[in-house]
Parts: C-alpha cells; sequence; structure tokens
C-alpha cells in the first residue's frame, strides 16, 4: 500500500501543469460474489489531461449492499448430512483506483476512452446466518463478521463523456470498469471470506466539471 501511494503522489504532482477535471459518480456492479451482486456506491475521482491523446485518473469508490442468499452444502451423499445456510450479509468495499486513459476520439462535444486501472480494495461486513442441518426442523441462528481483508486489483476503464452539458465545464460520463480483486492474503478475522479471486463489473453514471482547460 505504501509503494502505490508513493507512486500516485509522485505521478500527480509531475502533471500539475496539465488540464485537471474533476468527477463525481453513482454506480452499480455485478459480482461473482454474492455478497457483492447488484451493489450500489459512490466515488469521486480527479483526472489529467496528458497532451491530447492521454489522460489519467486517480479516484476513491465505496460501494455497499445488504444481501441474502442461501449456499447448500453436502457433507456426503447422505441428504441427513446436508447444510443448509441462508445467509443475510451486510457487505462494505472501499476502492482506491489509477488508471491511464488513451482517447479513442475526442473533439468539443464527446470523447471515447479505454484504459488499464490497478485498484487497492478494503472489503469487511457483517453475515448473519440462518443454518439447518439434514432434514432437521431445528436452526441455528448466529452472527459472524466477515473480517477485513485487503487486495489489489487490475482491470479496465473505458468512458463515454457528453460535453457541455448545461455549461461548457459540466460533462456526463457513462462508464463500465470490470476488474478482478487478487487473492486476500491479508485476510484478518474469523471468517476471511472474500479470500480468493473476486470479479467485479462496474457500471457508472458520472458528472465531470473541467478546472483548467
Amino acid at each position: 500500500m505504501k509503494i502505490f501511494s508513493i507512486a500516485c503522489l509522485v505521478l500527480f504532482t509531475g502533471l500539475s501543469c496539465f488540464g485537471q477535471e474533476i468527477e463525481i459518480c453513482g454506480s452499480i456492479n455485478s459480482s461473482t460474489e454474492k455478497r457483492f451482486q447488484n451493489a450500489y456506491g459512490i466515488g469521486f475521482q480527479y483526472q489529467h489531461d496528458i497532451g491530447n491523446k492521454f489522460k489519467t485518473g486517480l479516484g476513491v469508490h465505496y460501494n455497499a449492499k445488504n444481501n441474502e442468499f442461501d449456499e447448500i452444502q453436502y457433507v456426503d451423499a447422505d441428504p441427513d448430512l446436508l447444510i443448509a445456510d441462508r445467509i443475510n450479509s451486510t457487505a462494505r468495499r472501499f476502492s482506491i483506483r489509477l488508471n491511464f486513459q488513451s482517447y479513442l476520439k475526442n473533439n468539443e462535444h464527446v470523447s471515447l476512452t479505454l484504459g488499464p486501472e490497478i485498484s487497492y480494495n478494503y472489503f469487511w461486513g457483517t453475515d448473519k446466518v440462518d443454518e439447518r442441518v439434514g432434514q432437521s426442523s431445528e436452526r441455528n441462528l448466529y452472527s459472524v463478521k466477515t473480517g477485513l481483508t485487503k487486495q489489489f486489483g487490475i482491470g479496465l476503464i473505458s468512458t463515454i463523456e457528453v460535453k457541455q452539458v448545461i455549461k461548457p465545464q459540466l460533462s456526463i460520463c457513462f462508464t463500465i470498469r470490470p476488474e478482478f480483486t487478487t487473492d486476500g492474503i491479508f485476510a484478518k478475522g474469523y471468517e476471511p471470506v472474500f479470500s480468493g479471486v473476486l470479479g467485479f463489473t462496474e457500471f457508472q453514471v458520472g458528472l465531470k466539471y473541467r478546472i483548467k482547460k
């Protein structure tokens, strides 16, 4: 994390003379992790133009979701040993993101950009579990924290920007961010459920303001 922070600081200190933009956005995502399926989020991003062909951005994003889903496990072929869990989860994700984008199209009305993105992510939450073992009607109810997990992520960012909305400096942005986060080897807590590779596809709509040309 320290190396990631230093790289971000050096990059944006050296780019202070270029065009600057700030963007605030809302999001919804799909995920391979059930706890984050259809999670909503809000984010903030600061961007620099690099000449007329490239731009780089640094941002933060927060996602939250309360989901309910089933997890059914067979200990073996005996149905009396079936374990059925009904999980009501509260899941949270905070991301620090750095990207580098190339302009595929750029004029006074619209722009299209595409490029790689890396991120550093914090995952945490709580599971309320309703557990049934075998064919018994008895229930075992308990709550467990899912533990804090820190993961690096790598993905792509693609944005369509519609410019000059209401005023010349204001734009509307439509962004898609497919991403994978790496194994959570730093997981801490009783049940680090977010360990392993997780996939996310995030859709964003944002308002962008251009500070200087």
